[in-house]
């Protein structure tokens, strides 16, 4: 396609340097290449859920009138506001990764990502598969990022076993050391854990170090998360990890630039409100086939 000098712009909750967005990254510039757009990437200046910031970013990128914004949306109480001066001025949104139950709220076109909850659902299937009995959960307190309760409270609702909770407070989600403490601090308590999950990229390098720490006993032990990074892939091809659920981020970076050059050249509105990306489950077995061209 012909350039035609739209300009598209991405504002989430998290850095482009985050394991998991950069891949994220990487969708939105290819497509904005392969489709002729310009396209500009503002994320928080932490790994951290940070909806002030997040919020200040989406009024600056409405002040600066785009021909779109994709937005992540993970705590609607703090952004709707937000991102209704968008659509109320005339500027197309699409959500993206979080805030799937929030289009209509918004009038946004439409939402690119996965559902949190499913994610936790199909990790405890995946551990109700391995006949795990006891899973410790590395996550955040309840109420404090609502999108990281729902997957929580999915695997929490679909395990067949025990579960409890390894909680990190949001501040020290940047926090390897800490959040391997608090980690290992409840393994330590209740030797019948024979499962971890991690709720996110954020914990898992901390979770293998404490994989590592364990010894015997963490060999013995299911390990698995939400998301892949390099550290997850290293893992499962090393088979020190069991299964990783990957939202195939790199879609959600090019869906959306794809949605609004249709809807800008063609007048193509979304049939749908949910363009679903995800997950993937990633075991040891398919890693090297599933993510050789990732």
């Amino acid at each position: 396609m012909a350039e035609d000098d739209l300009t598209f712009m991405m504002v989430t909750h998290s850095p482009s340097s985050d394991p998991y967005w950069t891949s994220v990254v990487s969708g939105l510039e290819q497509a904005g290449e392969d489709l002729g757009v310009n396209v500009i990437y503002r994320g928080t200046d932490k790994n951290l859920n940070d909806p002030n910031q997040q919020q200040r970013n989406i009024e600056a990128a409405i002040a600066s009138s785009p021909d779109g914004l994709i937005i992540s949306n993970p705590s609607p109480d703090s952004l709707n506001d937000s991102i209704l001066k968008a659509t109320d001025a005339g500027i197309p949104v699409i959500l993206v990764n979080q805030g799937g139950d929030q289009v209509e709220a918004v009038n946004a076109l439409t939402f690119v990502g996965d559902d949190p909850t499913i994610q936790g659902q199909i990790g405890a299937a995946q551990y109700n598969a391995m006949g795990a009995k006891k899973a410790l959960v590395i996550t955040t307190p309840i109420g404090a990022i609502p999108f990281v309760d729902a997957r929580t409270n999915g695997f929490s609702d679909t395990f067949n076993g025990g579960t409890t909770l390894a909680e990190i407070p949001v501040s020290n989600l940047n926090d390897a050391n800490r959040i391997k403490t608090i980690t290992m601090t409840e393994l330590t308590k209740d030797p019948e854990i024979d499962a971890v999950f991690s709720i996110g990229s954020c914990c898992i390098s901390a979770m293998l170090e404490a994989r590592n720490d364990l010894g015997d006993r963490g060999e013995a032990m299911q390990w698995g998360t939400i998301d892949v990074t390099v550290g997850a892939t290293d893992a499962l091809k090393a088979g020190e990890m069991d299964f990783a659920l990957n939202a195939q981020q790199y879609a959600q970076g090019y869906y959306p630039v794809v949605l609004l050059a249709l809807y800008h050249r063609q007048a193509v509105l979304p049939a749908t409100s949910l363009f679903i990306t995800g997950p993937a489950v990633i075991t040891p077995e398919n890693v090297d086939s599933l993510l050789a061209v990732q």
